[in-house]
């Protein structure tokens, strides 16, 4: 009978009973990972405030934590800056300066862009209509002094968005819901002029090679020694949408701020990146630096008494 064949003979019926049966082991959540990243930095880079969000664009899957905390913005918001100058300004003025903007972070080609929208209080207005209630542009002096009268100042003086607001923002531009399929078209090319990895290219500095090249993104950092107060500063920033082997794509806002140390709050970011790519692809095999996090990341970086720390910026 075909019945027979499913059935052990009385001599085998130990062996049926104990055989194995192969399993695989639970596949994490998104929100697991992101949790975990959490705890990894507290040891990868103690000291640093870290707040993460990440979605798929396909099908909205979130994730997120400390993920409506205010940051530092740093350069990281000249993506809002330069939507803004897509939607109300012609293209052939905004194309010559978002290119210095994503290529190099231009600072005062991007006080030139606040100025096309109509300064700092018509960015604003922008933000709130797109419903990023934790986004604000307060000040920007290169070139001239600008200064917002309807910035809500979470953050005094300084110009500040969450990780929640970023994804959001970055999920509606890829799906077309920003700005018509031209100007969309401009922005992601715009967004691919920016450094593939190292400084100012951190999100991509783990990815494979293809996910690095296709790599929209930007970057945004407030380095030691470069502003009046370490201990507010230290900013690391990025955001940007990666997209996976078969063509799915995720946005992503990974934030990091007055961590003592700036390799190990560089390190990861890097991780960090690397961690939710393999999330997303299913690719278990890709390295994230997971030898140098088992150690505990880089060695810490050790100053003299009034010894000056390195240069960290990107110039």
């Amino acid at each position: 009978m075909m019945r027979a064949a499913w059935m052990c003979t009385a001599g085998l019926v130990l062996s049926c009973a104990t055989a194995p049966v192969p399993s695989e082991a639970p596949r994490p959540s998104l929100q697991g990972v992101v949790d975990g990243l959490v705890q990894e930095a507290a040891r990868l880079a103690p000291g640093s405030d870290v707040a993460i969000a990440v979605q798929e664009v396909g099908t909205g899957e979130y994730a997120g934590a400390a993920d409506a905390v205010p940051h530092v913005s740093a350069s990281s918001a000249k993506v809002f800056w330069v939507a803004a100058a897509l939607r109300d300004v012609a293209l052939p003025q905004v194309a010559p300066r978002a290119e210095k903007v994503f290529r190099t972070s231009d600072n005062e080609a991007s006080g030139e862009i606040i100025d096309l929208v109509g300064g700092p209080d018509a960015i604003n207005v922008y933000l709130r209509e797109l419903g990023l209630g934790n986004t604000a542009l307060t000040k920007w002096n290169y070139g001239k002094p600008r200064w917002a009268t309807n910035s809500p100042r979470a953050l005094g003086n300084d110009n500040y968005f969450c990780a929640a607001d970023a994804v959001s923002f970055l999920r509606r531009l890829d799906r077309g819901e920003l700005l018509d399929a031209e100007r969309t078209a401009r922005l992601r090319a715009w967004m691919s002029l920016t450094p593939r990895e190292g400084c100012g290219g951190w999100l991509g500095t783990r990815l494979p090679a293809a996910a690095r090249a296709s790599l929209q993104h930007k970057g945004g950092w407030l380095p030691p020694g470069c502003c009046s107060d370490d201990a507010r500063y230290n900013v690391l920033n990025e955001v940007g949408l990666v997209t996976l082997p078969e063509g799915r794509r995720y946005a992503v806002a990974l934030l990091a701020a007055h961590g003592p140390d700036w390799p190990k709050q560089a390190f990861f970011i890097e991780r960090a990146s690397c961690v939710l790519y393999r999330h997303f692809s299913r690719d278990a095999a890709l390295d994230c630096g997971d030898a140098l996090a088992a150690a505990g990341g880089p060695a810490p970086l050790r100053l003299a008494p009034g010894e000056a720390p390195p240069n960290y910026d990107c110039d």
